[in-house]
């Protein structure tokens, strides 16, 4: 009875403990929330109070501020993402299947230009994007995006694809399949969890980024929704806090979309990779 009641107040006290933690990562959401509905007056009067009156103008206003930008960022997430997960997908399977001199050290070199910090190489890849004339165009942050992934996604699917049965591959080629039949029919939609890990993971990167479009793009018809977040002034320098909470809750929601729609696949790509690995 007693190793019972000892394991109870046990379970007990994990289930508090989660609560609190889920209860403190919950706060800045829901302050966000409720500050995305007051005026200024409210926000700095009334810094925790509940919004009296609601102003429900202010989403309406921050939607005809930030649409543009969305629906950019989206588009370069998608483009973007699309790239990595082509190119990382091929070469994942040719590091994971093939056999060619060299193989294991160029993956290695690859994996050690992960150890580089992004900041190092911030401003020599901004002068070989304005030397090629992509700087303050869609293709900066596409292209960007693309190369930048690419290393990251190439081990994923190289530590995924290895897991896959070479038997597979090796009846297809004596029913007399090509090599590219071969890829796209059988290592394609075995490795779709693995690809829509990917593709979730490189949205997100792409989506939050804001260094980098501050920096390659002056037009704002084509700024980024990161960047577009820090617009709300009026009169006099004067910041509408409200607007820009609202602001923030709708640029959540494309995030929001992508995991509900691939949280299946992420989780099964990642629980795959890792006990591949």
């Amino acid at each position: 009875m007693n190793l019972r009641l000892q394991f109870n107040l046990r379970q007990l006290v994990i289930i508090l403990v989660l609560a609190v933690l889920v209860f403190l990562t919950l706060v800045p959401i829901l302050f966000m929330l409720i500050s995305s509905l007051k005026s200024n007056a409210q926000i700095l009067g009334n810094f925790w109070g509940l919004p009296a009156p609601a102003r429900w103008g202010n989403y309406s206003e921050a939607l005809n501020a930030i649409w543009r930008y969305i629906i950019n960022t989206v588009g370069y997430a998608v483009g973007g993402s699309v790239c990595v997960m082509l190119l990382s997908s091929i070469s994942g399977y040719i590091f994971a299947k093939k056999t060619f001199p060299g193989k294991e050290i160029l993956f290695m070199m690859m994996l050690a230009i992960m150890m580089i910090p992004g900041i190092l190489t911030l401003i020599p890849s901004y002068v070989l994007y304005e030397n090629m004339g992509l700087t303050n165009t869609p293709w900066v942050i596409i292209v960007s995006s693309a190369a930048g992934g690419q290393i990251f996604g190439t081990f994923l699917c190289r530590t995924y694809m290895s897991g896959l049965p070479s038997e597979l591959f090796e009846a297809a080629r004596i029913d007399g399949a090509a090599e590219m039949r071969v890829f796209l029919r059988i290592v394609i939609p075995l490795s779709l969890p693995i690809l829509a890990t990917l593709f979730i993971m490189q949205s997100v990167g792409v989506y939050n980024d804001y260094i980098w479009p501050l920096l390659t793009i002056r037009d704002s018809n084509l700024q980024v929704i990161a960047v577009g977040l820090t617009i709300f002034t009026k009169q006099f320098g004067v910041t509408d806090l409200g607007t820009r909470f609202a602001a923030y809750a709708i640029s959540s929601v494309p995030l929001l979309l992508i995991f509900s729609f691939g949280m299946k696949y992420y989780i099964q790509g990642m629980t795959q990779g890792a006990l591949k690995m």
